[in-house]
């Protein structure tokens, strides 16, 4: 029992010395995997990029419900080296002699290997919502929907403050009222479609522009409602689907005779700005509101205006997606009926608001999603930045899939004049009219018929002309390719030609030195016969004389000029002589 005992303490310090060195020759290898990384940053960025990989699919594969919507936005930052080197030497230190180590590199356990847990436990989905560069959450539905909205702004009915809520009455028994009263005076807006209370203020709306444009306008709204006394409060601002565009603007034009020309041509013409792009432009384009319906309907049917003798063109303006912010806290990602706050701060320096009338702003602008140095819905901020990027990618997934609709502009079609299909009317397509005349007279007769006929006339030849130039130019291209052909073939026939002689040459060269002396000593019979060397050599060499000679003819044929007309001429010279002979042969008689 004792030598059994002290045989396996054998094979133990025996195993733990073998583990020991082999530990420590795994140490050095990893020294020296880090030092050429070290050398090489590249090799580092690739090798941290595969562990990244196989550590992002290995918990894919252990927790796949919850990976389902993962996204890899940004790359995981690079540890140092120093760190790394650390590591290693704390994971891959020498263990202590005293306890034996198994062949996994840790304590001898009876548990069997397969139910050990794995090293990537199942994480929750809490845990993974953490950080917004694995997953992230979709905006919710009603910022998408509002992003895409182009409601116009609402009217508010303000009741006074010392009326309680049983004393006010009901939104609908309101809006009655109200549209009773434009009715009796004779103002025409259709039904509100929108009715609701926003504190103890009645909300109302439409949802077309000249309901809108005749509420704004009108000072006839009522005083009392159900006899308590109300203020109307008007929207302070003009909406973007009353906005207007000047395209192409050439950019040597200041901007104040660019202001100056549009309200020459729309006077309601208001907030004219430079549109500022990301890029550089060789034209400007112009943004600007209109406050007339009838302006705005008649630009937009026109779509051009005139500025400095320039023909522009008027487009609607296409509104970005709007976002959803709250105007007590100037945060994004609620409205102020959501704010948990009841602190009102100002829109530029963020300081608490107790009294409008008594704020001194410090004009100081500071952001309220980043605390920086601009105002809070900046698109400097890199906070809005990201909201406008994640917005726009869930809005144009909800378009797609069929969830919103935005609003389609239909195209203004482009007019081009073609002066042939309006002809000037002649007297032949004039419809003619009988007039009866007072007095009897002759009508003067103008040459405007003629000088209308003449300039058809010269449209159509000069039409002609440019497709008679059109087709000559094609086919003087063809001619060219031609040309370049011909030279190649001439310059391969010539080839052949070389070729063709000098390989005569070399047959007969053959045949006399080498052919002929053999068959006079072997077989002397077949020398004179009819298939025999001399009869070879001798059509050999009359291939080659008329070879040489139609060369020469082609390539006289190929550097004479044209033919002329000289027989022509000739022949109607003796023609004219014959009549001459016989003119005098008669005079002779």
């Amino acid at each position: 029992m004792n030598e059994h005992y002290s045989s396996n303490e054998l094979q133990q310090q025996h195993y733990v010395q073998s583990r020991t060195d082999y530990d420590q020759y795994s140490i050095q290898q990893k020294n020296d995997l880090l030092r050429s990384l070290a050398q090489n940053p590249n090799m580092l960025n690739d090798f941290f990029q595969f562990l990244e990989y196989t550590r992002a699919r290995s918990i894919q594969q252990s927790c796949l419900p919850v990976y389902n919507n993962l996204r890899n936005q940004n790359q995981h930052q690079i540890p140092s080296l120093l760190n790394l080197e650390v590591d290693n030497q704390y994971k891959s230190s020498t263990p202590k002699r005293g306890r034996p180590l198994n062949d996994s590199n840790g304590s001898i356990s009876t548990i069997p290997k397969q139910q050990k847990t794995s090293q990537y436990n199942p994480i929750p989905t809490e845990v993974m919502t953490t950080t917004d560069q694995q997953i992230r959450k979709p905006l919710p539905f009603v910022q998408l929907k509002r992003a895409v909205s182009s409601n116009l702004p609402c009217f508010f009915i303000e009741f006074e403050q010392s009326i309680t809520s049983h004393q006010l009455p009901s939104a609908f028994e309101a809006r009655n009222i109200v549209e009773k009263h434009f009715k009796d005076l004779n103002v025409t807006v259709q039904q509100f479609s929108l009715v609701g209370w926003s504190g103890k203020r009645l909300k109302l709306g439409v949802n077309n522009k000249k309901d809108y444009m005749t509420l704004v306008t009108t000072e006839k709204w009522p005083t009392t409602v159900k006899n308590i006394p109300v203020k109307i409060i008007k929207p302070n601002y003009v909406p973007d689907c009353f906005a207007l565009v000047v395209r192409y603007v050439p950019r040597d034009l200041e901007i104040e005779i660019v202001k100056e020309e549009i309200n020459r041509t729309i006077t309601s013409a208001d907030n004219i700005k430079q549109i500022h792009y990301a890029y550089v432009r060789r034209t400007n384009d112009y943004r600007f509101t209109v406050t007339d319906l009838t302006e705005y309907n008649s630009a937009l049917e026109l779509g051009r205006i005139s500025i400095c003798n320039h023909w522009l063109s008027i487009t609607p303006f296409l509104s970005g997606n709007r976002m959803t912010y709250c105007t007590k806290c100037w945060r994004i990602g609620h409205v102020r009926d959501q704010c948990k706050t009841n602190i009102q701060r100002c829109r530029v320096c963020l300081e608490e608001i107790t009294k409008k009338e008594e704020h001194q702003c410090t004009n100081i602008p500071k952001c309220a999603q980043c605390d920086g140095e601009h105002h809070s819905l900046h698109s400097q901020c890199h906070i809005i930045q990201t909201y406008r990027a994640n917005l726009k990618e869930d809005v144009t997934k909800a378009v797609e899939s069929g969830k919103l609709q935005r609003i389609t502009y239909p195209k203004q079609p482009t007019f081009s004049v073609n002066y042939q299909e309006f002809p000037p009317m002649n007297e032949h397509n004039r419809p003619q009219q009988q007039q009866q005349f007072a007095w009897n007279h002759t009508r003067t007769e103008t040459l405007n018929n003629e000088t209308s006929n003449v300039t058809q006339v010269l449209a159509v030849i000069n039409e002609n002309l440019v497709v008679m130039r059109e087709s000559n130019m094609r086919v003087e291209e063809k001619l060219d390719k031609i040309d370049v052909k011909v030279n190649q073939a001439a310059l391969d026939a010539e080839l052949h030609q070389t070729t063709l002689d000098k390989l005569i040459d070399y047959i007969q060269s053959l045949i006399e030195h080498v052919l002929w002396p053999v068959t006079s000593q072997v077989k002397p019979d077949l020398l004179q016969s009819v298939k025999g060397l001399q009869s070879i050599l001798t059509k050999l060499g009359y291939l080659k004389l008329s070879l040489c000679d139609d060369y020469k003819i082609r390539r006289k044929r190929a550097e004479s000029p044209p033919p002329t007309h000289e027989k022509s001429n000739t022949s109607k010279e003796r023609k004219k002589e014959k009549k001459n002979g016989g003119s005098s042969v008669t005079n002779q008689s």
